[in-house]
């Protein structure tokens, strides 16, 4: 009899524990007791907090308060900091769609003799506590399954045990250091309007955002290199903590003449900054955030930063190489005069006052004059006697300089930007060359060596008087009745016949000399004057 017994409690325990495995492993128990989260908006959810492992005694050992503020996650408890928006959103993620996968009722719990201390749950691990509009979910977190995939969870409120996958424990359990803000900055590439660099005991970098681009405004005034700004912005937005320091006390290099500070300010005016301090590693220095968190950040944000400081306190005007160059003007009253080429492998050219050829010598001595310039060079404002400059590149027209006239070399005129080649042929080009005086005497100069050899080689200008005729220009230079006229009867139906006019005397030697059909006067040397005037004896046949 006892041995009957004794099997038919066997075979209805076991039918007990089948009817168990049953609904664990179908997930089935009345709809209505079913762990189901009420909150399914993660957007909704306005604040989180987050209960750790009981110590001792029962007290809560750790306990995490995070809510959103303007749509931002920040840390209430234990400590008052910036959030970091992607673990929050993990573990908010994590809570909310946890599917439970295998659940148990309290009365299949009754029936297996099990309580919540044998899921681990009379005192559990995490208590979790979600709120949103008015509303909050409690769940309170076991231990692992047998396999280990699984946690034991209890949502207050609801009958029973359920198993989720035990990643949604590892979310909860991740360290107060890596739910805090990992991003130094919390400004924007796009939002930041200006930026401040300084070692201490040193000079202030100050930048600002202005259409176009960026100026250096401390320690002087001065357009900045755009790209060089660029990376540093992207620098330093994108820079994060490497951890967070526990317990350091006063770290090194943060004291009243110590650190290197960086400051960034939005458009609306919010300033974020953050301190550069001693080494803490071999590879990370310490911070200290703008948040007033003492962390360790990666050595190389300072080298970079005082790297770019460096390159943006060259407090050029104009912040680039001279090959990108391909146009600058100059201005001195009137006219204005602008150069340009297509790339740096081709020739200047004269787009005002004139379309001509451009001195290539005397373009670029001036173009590196012009760039030499550095802020302090400009003129105050409201100053006379000035000269104005631009220069653009293929990505950037800087915005036109004014300078006192006195920055330019001493002699140095505008008109020498002109090309101050007037003839040059080859001997097989020229027919016939005549040279005829203001007396009304003249020879033929064809076969003139000295003649032809100074043609082949190029007539060439000593300066260029002005590229423009004004009303008076033609009789002060001597060309209404000019000195010598050479006629070059050319081999070339394009251009049949070039004349060149010699005027009156200059006042620093040689003689003014022109193109005829041409709108720039020229100052030939003596001794260029000499060789195409040398008179020549006509041979008899050619006197016939």
């Amino acid at each position: 009899m006892k041995n009957r017994r004794a099997i038919l409690f066997f075979l209805g325990w076991s039918l007990v524990v089948a009817l168990a495995l049953v609904f664990l492993s179908m997930g089935r128990y009345p709809d209505e007791t079913r762990a189901s989260p009420a909150i399914q908006d993660v957007q909704k959810v306005s604040a989180l907090e987050i209960c750790r492992l009981p110590a001792p005694g029962g007290e809560v050992s750790e306990r995490i308060l995070l809510s959103r503020v303007d749509g931002r996650w920040r840390l209430e408890s234990p400590i008052s900091a910036e959030a970091s928006e992607m673990a929050v959103k993990r573990i908010v993620d994590a809570v909310v769609f946890a599917e439970p996968i295998d659940e148990l009722s309290s009365s299949d719990m009754a029936s297996l003799g099990r309580t919540l201390r044998d899921f681990g749950l009379a005192a559990p691990r995490f208590t979790v506590i979600l709120f949103s509009d008015g509303k909050s979910e409690r769940y309170e977190f076991g231990r692992t399954t047998p396999s280990g995939e699984e946690v034991y969870v209890r949502q207050e409120g609801k009958d029973g045990v359920f198993t989720v996958p035990v990643r949604v424990a590892q979310e909860l359990a991740r360290p107060l250091g890596e739910l805090r803000r990992r991003r130094l900055f919390t400004i924007g590439r796009a939002d930041v309007a200006a930026i401040g660099l300084k070692t201490a005991g040193g000079q202030l970098s100050k930048l600002i955002k202005e259409k176009g681009g960026w100026r250096l405004t401390e320690p002087v005034d001065a357009p900045a290199d755009r790209i060089v700004v660029e990376e540093l912005v992207d620098t330093l937005c994108s820079a994060k903590v490497v951890d967070y320091a526990a317990g350091t006390g006063a770290a090194p290099g943060f004291g009243d003449n110590e650190g290197y500070a960086i400051s960034l300010r939005d458009s609306l005016g919010t300033v974020e900054k953050l301190v550069l301090g001693a080494p803490a590693d071999t590879n990370v220095i310490w911070a200290l955030t703008p948040e007033g968190a003492v962390v360790h950040v990666e050595a190389k944000l300072l080298s970079l930063c005082r790297r770019r400081q460096k390159i943006l306190e060259d407090t050029r005007v104009f912040p680039v190489e001279r090959q990108t160059v391909l146009s600058f003007s100059v201005t001195e009253g009137f006219p204005a005069y602008m150069l340009s080429r297509t790339s740096a492998a081709t020739p200047w050219r004269l787009a005002s006052p004139v379309d001509a050829p451009a001195d290539a010598v005397v373009a670029d001595q001036l173009l590196a004059r012009i760039l030499s310039l550095r802020g302090v060079d400009l003129a105050p404002e409201g100053a006379k006697d000035l000269i104005v400059f631009s220069v653009g590149t293929a990505e950037t027209n800087f915005p036109s300089r004014s300078v006192s006239v006195s920055f330019l070399t001493e002699g140095f005129r505008l008109p020498n930007l002109r090309d101050k080649m007037l003839l040059r042929y080859a001997r097989s080009e020229v027919k016939r060359i005549r040279v005829e005086t203001a007396a009304g005497t003249g020879w033929d100069a064809t076969r003139s060596e000295k003649m032809l050899a100074c043609l082949e080689k190029g007539i060439v200008a000593e300066a260029v008087e002005t590229v423009v005729f004004r009303p008076d220009d033609f009789e002060r230079c001597g060309f209404a009745r000019p000195a010598f006229t050479l006629s070059f009867e050319l081999d070339d139906k394009s251009s049949a016949l070039r004349k060149l006019l010699v005027g009156s005397a200059a006042p620093g030697g040689g003689r003014f000399a022109m193109i005829g059909g041409s709108d720039a006067a020229f100052i030939l040397s003596a001794a260029t004057v000499s060789t195409l005037t040398e008179p020549v004896e006509e041979t008899l046949e050619e006197k016939k």
